[in-house]
């Protein structure tokens, strides 16, 4: 047995295993059929994570459970356009962490949209202009991104999947560390990097814009234009570094090693029960003494684990406030239904946001 055997027996897998998915394509087009007939949600969060689910337990290596994901997510967006041309907007440019998030759930096949702002992700989610939209909703070090949140308040939309992102930022320059003299990046990011930027740059000028990706562009922008760009670094996602031209300089400069940002995924509808769920509603209450205490004693009655509660100003009325929540288990769930029943009786409005799988 030599190469020459070998690489003819995985040429002769190779075509087997084309004309395998070429027949399960086959029976996504019948599937696509009957979803139109009954107006179903093409993207079905409960069903993507069955089968992720299913193919890692059967999984006896060699390829890791990391890589069989990797090569399904590209199949099963391959096989959402077969049904439907789909749209996702995500807070642009490419290269931002919302389009990583992005990537990781929707893969290569469909078409993305970069947008100026969270809100205007939300808008065209509301306005259907784009199918789906990806938001970032919180992070492990800095809590909730109020943005997001407040956007709730404001727009209809539906939540039907979350994306767990971990986040490592990359220090990116084509001078040395010490010619740097002016680092560029999202607030948040320098945030989360300052106490290696004071150790290590501590006399860099830190400069603030809306988006790393915008931070890459800026920099490889100066570094064509004249010899004070040589002087200018970034912090950002590794892979922006081969798109701008850009060296990576230091790896996982973040003060957190687990810093960690959850997104959700934004549409018009709800999602139906997976195995694991969470479900995030919005309440509204009145500013009396023990308001709150009363909305949170359902979950305690029914034994409901809160994973996440924020205060927001409802821009209503000065100093009214309402409450996000999410916690385990699907609206549909009789429980949850129960407890939310009572929630609502002590709340003067309740939104339910959506119910969606569980990223663990």
């Amino acid at each position: 047995m030599d190469i020459a055997y070998l690489r003819k027996e995985i040429d002769r897998l190779d075509s087997k295993i084309v004309e395998l998915l070429n027949q399960r394509a086959k029976v996504v087009l019948k599937i696509g059929e009957i979803k139109k007939q009954n107006r179903a949600q093409v993207y079905a969060p409960s069903r993507e994570q069955e089968v992720y689910f299913r193919i890692t337990s059967q999984n006896k290596g060699p390829l890791t459970n990391d890589c069989l994901t990797a090569i399904y997510r590209e199949l099963m967006a391959g096989s959402l356009i077969l049904e439907k041309a789909i749209k996702v907007s995500y807070l642009g440019p490419e290269g931002t962490f919302s389009y990583f998030a992005a990537k990781q759930k929707f893969g290569s096949s469909v078409e993305y949209v970069p947008v100026r702002g969270i809100d205007d992700v939300f808008r065209d989610v509301a306005a259907g202009r784009s199918d789906y939209g990806i938001v970032p909703v919180e992070n492990s070090t800095e809590g909730g991104i109020r943005e997001t949140l407040n956007m709730f308040v404001e727009f209809d939309v539906k939540v039907c999947a979350e994306i767990i992102l971990p986040i490592h930022h990359n220090l990116m320059a084509n001078c040395s560390k010490e010619e740097i003299k002016k680092v560029y990046s999202k607030p948040q990011i320098l945030s989360q990097c300052k106490y290696w930027l004071a150790s290590n740059l501590p006399y860099a000028e830190l400069i603030e814009v809306s988006s790393s990706a915008e931070a890459a562009h800026v920099v490889a922008e100066a570094v064509k234009t004249g010899k004070e760009g040589r002087h200018c670094a970034i912090i950002a996602h590794g892979e922006i570094a081969q798109q701008y031209g850009l060296n990576i300089l230091f790896k996982n400069i973040e003060d957190n090693p687990n810093n960690i940002t959850r997104f959700f995924v934004l549409s018009k509808e709800f999602g139906v029960p997976s195995t694991k769920d969470r479900t995030a509603v919005m309440c509204y209450i009145k500013n009396r003494a023990g308001a709150l205490l009363e909305v949170l004693e359902p979950f305690k009655t029914y034994n409901i684990s809160l994973t996440n509660i924020e205060s927001l100003p409802t821009r209503k009325k000065t100093w009214e406030y309402c409450f996000y929540l999410d916690f385990e288990g699907h609206v549909s769930n009789e429980t949850v239904q129960k407890a939310l029943g009572e929630v609502s009786k002590k709340c003067t409005d309740l939104k339910i946001l959506g119910s969606f799988p569980k990223c663990d």
